[in-house]
């Protein structure tokens, strides 16, 4: 045993090469250093090199070469003594391969069976690794069971045992990854930017950690589209899809490219974001819902529509479904901006907002409690209602600028000023659409901007048709606001159906009947008109509307 330090030199050189990504030399002197114990008898510390070597390769998309090193561990598993203290720690470290090998194939059903057992053996032999590997994997486990909250707590243990420096770098980083990946999933903007800001300066951090630099790129990425700085967040997305393919990590290199074109897409680069949707198609991602809202916008509105159905259809996870859902609601309420208030898509759409509302309550992230507010305030323009879409489209506003994310608040803004057009202050409408528009310029959303001063063209000249495709989408011939300049006293069209049926001689419940309308909500639109028009009284009311040309003097409606 007279060369054990030179055979600890070369499990510690393979280690730093491992993690600073320079694969070929941590393959070499980590092989070399196996082979010494094998020879010497020293099975336990053969066992640690060939976790080690399994471990290199199972980070390197290598599943082949990861395969037969944990089936190597396994074996010297075996070798061991029963009665050795290295055994049981050894048994935790051999299930967290099963566990890493789960995640490389999907197997998320043999990953939530592990992580328990993986956790139990870091608390039980106090190792800061296993403990860490195992809880980040119980965590998404339990996000994915549609624990959230409790999921998230898991993390939030997780990342306060590695910021305070418990586990080793290996661990560490792949912990750190994973959980800013299940942030990522659920819309918990929060954590993402905290927990991704820190790994990006862990990772500059010396020694080289060029292992996970990467997935902090992308992670990065994320961060700078999320803050409005787009132009980074394009050459960040580019030069982590170019690291990822050069480890060989295709669908992580995917992920990259569709994020790059979403902020292209935002940026009315459409040509550019179309070609980085077909290299993420390419590289084995999914480009929707990104490519879906850019058919959208370029008129190809019955592939949009066809792509998010397919995509809420195949999605069941509640995690999975947060960022899906803004996205689907955006396009169905444009497909569905022409129909009755209560057509079919108008009716989906809502059915997406309430469930909005349930995954703002299961993971208590800002974010998604602002997506939530956002979608019902855009559901009741689309059902011709601005007053009942005002309160929803403040919290929306406000909502998003808790969590500072610029695009959001500006969008917002928008609906915010179509309600109040609705309702007819159109002093605050022009107010926020100006502090909209302003927010779009300096980010550079040139569709947005357009947008915009298409909604202000229409509120100048009611008659036009105009389409804003950058955050609602308008649809072509409705009033965006949901008010017409064309009848008297500023009545929405919802209030004019309501005012021709009570003149028809309709009850509120016939009225609720033939609309499709709770009579709650028929009593609010007429304490609504009553008001626009000063009367009192449905006698009044008919009057009004004879006089007003909305009927006929036959009564025909």
């Amino acid at each position: 045993m007279a060369a054990e330090p030179a055979v600890s030199d070369l499990v510690a050189h393979g280690t730093a090469a491992h993690l600073a990504g320079d694969y070929e030399r941590a393959v070499q002197d980590l092989q070399r250093a196996f082979q010494i114990y094998h020879d010497d008898g020293d099975a336990a510390r053969a066992f640690s090199v060939a976790f080690s070597l399994a471990m290199v390769f199972g980070t390197t998309c290598r599943p082949a070469l990861f395969s037969g090193w944990a089936g190597q561990a396994r074996r010297l598993y075996d070798e061991l003594a029963p009665e050795a203290e290295v055994t049981s720690t050894a048994s935790g470290y051999l299930d967290l391969l099963e566990l890493h090998g789960g995640i490389m194939t999907g197997d998320f059903t043999t990953v939530a069976r592990l992580a328990p057992g993986v956790t139990a053996a870091g608390r039980l032999h106090h190792d800061p690794d296993l403990f860490a590997l195992g809880t980040v994997a119980l965590g998404r486990s339990a996000i994915y069971a549609g624990d959230i909250r409790g999921g998230l707590a898991q993390l939030d243990e997780v990342m306060a045992g590695i910021l305070s420096g418990q586990p080793g770098p290996l661990a560490a980083g792949l912990a750190w990854c994973a959980a800013i990946e299940g942030c990522q999933e659920i819309g918990a903007v929060d954590r993402l930017c905290e927990w991704t800001s820190a790994l990006a300066a862990w990772c500059q951090s010396p020694p080289s950690l060029e292992l996970f630099n990467g997935h902090c790129s992308v992670h990065r990425g994320q961060v700078l589209a999320v803050h409005g700085r787009w132009d980074e967040a394009v050459a960040v997305f580019a030069d982590s899809r170019q690291r990822h393919q050069k480890r060989g990590d295709v669908i992580a290199a995917g992920w990259a490219e569709r994020h790059r074109g979403d902020v292209l897409r935002l940026q009315g680069r459409h040509e550019e974001a179309a070609a980085a949707y077909r290299t993420a198609a390419d590289l084995g991602c999914d480009p929707h819902p990104g490519l879906a809202l850019l058919w959208w916008s370029l008129g190809r509105g019955e592939d949009a529509l066809g792509a998010v159905h397919r995509c809420m259809a195949e999605t069941v996870l509640p995690a999975q479904r947060v960022s899906l859902i803004p996205a689907a609601l955006d396009v169905l309420l444009a497909a569905g901006g022409t129909d009755a208030p209560e057509g079919p898509l108008i009716s989906e759409a809502a059915a997406l907002a309430d469930e909005l509302d349930d995954l703002a309550e299961l993971t208590g992230c800002a974010s998604v409690v602002a997506a939530a507010a956002d979608a019902h305030a855009g559901v009741e323009l689309a059902r011709r209602d601005p007053g009942g879409a005002l309160p929803y489209a403040r919290k929306a506003v406000q909502a998003w600028g808790g969590v500072a994310c610029p695009f959001e608040v500006a969008r917002s803004r928008v609906v915010l000023a179509r309600a109040l057009a609705g309702v007819g202050d159109m002093a605050s409408a022009l107010d926020e659409s100006a502090a909209a528009r302003n927010a779009f310029v300096s980010l550079g959303a040139e569709p947005a901007v357009a947008g915009v001063d298409s909604l202000l063209e229409h509120w100048a000249h009611p008659t036009l048709d105009v389409r804003d495709d950058s955050a609602r989408g308008i649809p072509v011939g409705e009033s965006p606001e949901g008010h017409d300049r064309g009848t008297p006293d500023g009545l929405t069209p919802r209030e004019v159906e309501v005012l021709r049926l009570v003149a028809a001689g309709s009850s509120n419940r016939q009225i609720a009947v033939e609309l499709v309308i709770s009579e709650k909500t028929v009593a609010r639109h007429l304490n609504n008109l009553f008001t626009k028009i000063g009367v009192a009284s449905r006698t009044a009311a008919a009057a009004y509307a004879f006089r007003n040309g909305l009927v006929s003097s036959t009564g025909q409606i």
